[in-house]
């Protein structure tokens, strides 16, 4: 074999054409991907036409985000039905990682359009307004009153609610039976039956979940915390109805609108209230 200069690529000089380090060809060396014809002995490693061609084909399917060990599987057992089902893998990768980011743009148009909805908030005003059905997977607290059990229940309602893929959309609320908001004892006036997270009507009929009904509710948004406010808030719905010939027919549904995700400050916080009503 004739190595002279005019028939082989120094490691630089086969880099420089495909404008790539040095040090990825001895890393391709080192992965057995892309072997020097031969080492001089001064330490140089010189290549062929043969490894031109291959790197080609390397770089290429690189850009493609190809892994090294199935390009190098490939390489082995270069055919035309081989480089289709590669490419078809990679295609289907794609779709994937697709998937995956239109589910995480949708949870941010979400996310925006709650935070839009927060910052526009009108503060202690009674809104009667009809509501469409709603349907919530819901968590029973129904057992237990003690802080430290409650979390854990909120935190394996979230797991169920939220899988590892999704990013937690929306806060969870919790509903307050009717009777115990309107009673005079400030530990029942605050006292959640459970918590919900709102579902599609695909998931209506699963075991977790009620279905909210339609009708007329009226809602409030407050700032601070439910807990230090429940009794004059539920003084406030029952004026309210009373003086506009209303009948309150459901639960107390509160839903966080701004909490610790976004401030550390409770008095901070705003809550939003809905009750439904009928006229009497």
């Amino acid at each position: 074999m004739n190595k002279n200069s005019e028939s082989f690529f120094t490691a630089g000089e086969l880099a420089t054409l495909f404008n790539i380090p040095k040090q990825t060809l001895l890393y391709y060396d080192k992965m057995n991907l892309l072997t020097p014809e031969f080492i001089a002995e001064n330490g140089y490693r010189h290549y062929s036409l043969k490894q031109y061609l291959t790197l080609e084909v390397i770089v290429n399917l690189r850009k493609l985000d190809i892994p090294i060990s199935k390009i190098k599987a490939y390489i082995d057992n270069r055919d035309i039905d081989d480089f289709d089902k590669l490419l078809i893998e990679k295609e289907r990768e794609c779709d994937e990682i697709i998937e995956k980011n239109l589910k995480i743009k949708n949870s941010l148009n979400t996310v925006f359009a709650q935070l839009e909805k927060t910052r526009s908030s009108r503060l202690n005003q009674l809104t009667l307004e009809f509501q469409k059905e709603k349907y919530f997977f819901i968590s029973d607290l129904s057992k237990t009153r003690i802080g430290k059990k409650r979390i854990e229940i909120m935190a394996h309602h979230n797991q169920k609610a939220f899988s590892k893929q999704h990013f937690k959309e929306k806060n969870i609320g919790w509903i307050i039976k009717k009777e115990n908001f309107f009673s005079n004892d400030k530990a029942n006036t605050n006292d959640a039956c459970a918590f919900f997270s709102a579902v599609g009507p695909s998931h209506s009929r699963a075991k977790s979940c009620i279905t909210r009904p339609s009708g007329l509710y009226l809602t409030l948004r407050f700032k601070g915390t439910f807990y230090n406010q429940a009794p004059e808030l539920a003084l406030k719905f029952k004026s309210f109805a009373e003086k506009n010939d209303l009948q309150i027919i459901g639960d107390l549904y509160v839903s966080p609108l701004k909490n610790h995700w976004v401030t550390s400050n409770p008095d901070e916080y705003i809550n939003q209230i809905s009750i439904q009503v009928e006229y009497k």
